[in-house]
């Protein structure tokens, strides 16, 4: 038998983790179907791992957060980071400089340029680019204005959820306790008696990476396919982040890694080619797949629309679903 684990994205803080991980079985069963592989995703078949509270109370502090579940129950609402000049600026310097370089890199992929960040945000002091940027105060009013044009230019994308997904990711990659948390409830989940199938969606993505290069306990697994969907891996500052942590290359223990992208999903700016992402010396290739991802926004991994009657979604589709069924063994 072949296991699956799926880790989600970011934005699902306050959900309810079983209706969550009972969406996305639903999606991704409707695109096995569709892709020719009937028969539904079960309990038995997949481990999905929540971590959306967990990660979002280690984030914000004050107090021991909800355990990372495997199936879990439902997690407790916890309030969204306030993105305005106060709440940017409370936010330290090197955090705000990650924070500013990701949002001018999903301006300039989606062909907003200085002048309409500048037009977005005209209160006084704020700085148009990122040019001088040695006060603190400077380094806000140039994020400010930054999020200001991504609402403005940017559809599909808000500033608030681009603050999440980047707290998230500033924390996940430059705070080891909470790293350890988070790598340490996905290697729980992670079978050693069987073979393993990863799907990584988004900040997700992120983390099934990092697990897969780094954990100590990585020999231990069989991974036929790691499938990352939307990933903002090779955005330059996250990219930049992991490769300084060791080589960029394809874990060893993943036989394949595909990664499917929209190329309209805000989040996943570039593939994860050579040219984006590249790879150590001897890594084996990541597949590339591109695809129409029709949900709204093109970013999500799996929703149901039309109050849930129609699935939607990266694992909807079924070049999505046809490379997971493709490694999972036949019926």
């Amino acid at each position: 038998m072949t296991r699956l684990v799926l880790l989600h994205g970011r934005d699902n803080q306050g959900l309810d983790a079983e209706d969550l991980e009972r969406t996305w079985r639903t999606v991704l069963s409707a695109g096995l179907a569709a892709a020719g592989r009937p028969g539904g995703v079960t309990d038995d078949d997949a481990a999905f791992v929540y971590f959306g509270d967990t990660l979002a109370g280690l984030v914000r502090g004050g107090g021991a957060p909800p355990p990372v579940t495997v199936h879990a129950v439902p997690g407790s609402r916890w309030d969204r980071f306030d993105v305005d000049g106060s709440g940017i600026a409370a936010l330290p310097e090197d955090e705000l400089r990650f924070l500013g370089s990701v949002a001018a890199e999903v301006l300039h992929a989606a062909g907003v340029d200085e002048a309409r960040v500048a037009i977005a945000r005209r209160e006084d002091g704020v700085v148009p680019r990122g040019g001088d940027l040695g006060s603190v105060a400077a380094l806000g009013g140039w994020v400010n204005a930054l999020l200001s044009a991504l609402d403005a230019y940017v559809p599909g994308l808000s500033s608030a959820v681009l603050v999440l997904v980047v707290r998230d990711v500033w924390a996940y990659l430059h705070d080891p306790d909470v790293r350890r948390v988070i790598d340490d409830a996905v290697a729980s989940a992670m079978p050693t008696d069987e073979p393993v199938v990863v799907v990584g969606h988004s900040f997700g993505s992120v983390v099934a990476y990092s697990v897969l290069r780094e954990h100590p306990d990585a020999a231990r697994w069989e991974v036929p396919l790691l499938l990352t969907l939307g990933s903002p891996l090779a955005i330059r500052a996250i990219r930049d982040a992991l490769a300084a942590r060791a080589p960029l290359r394809v874990p060893a223990e993943v036989d394949r890694w595909v990664a499917a992208r929209d190329r309209r999903d805000p989040l996943a700016l570039h593939g994860l080619g050579p040219a984006a992402f590249p790879l150590a010396p001897g890594s084996p290739p990541i597949k590339e797949l591109e695809v129409d991802n029709r949900a709204p926004g093109r970013h999500a991994a799996a929703v149901l629309l039309d109050d849930g009657r129609v699935p939607a979604g990266y694992l909807a589709l079924p070049e999505v679903a046809g490379t997971v069924a493709a490694a999972l063994p036949a019926r």
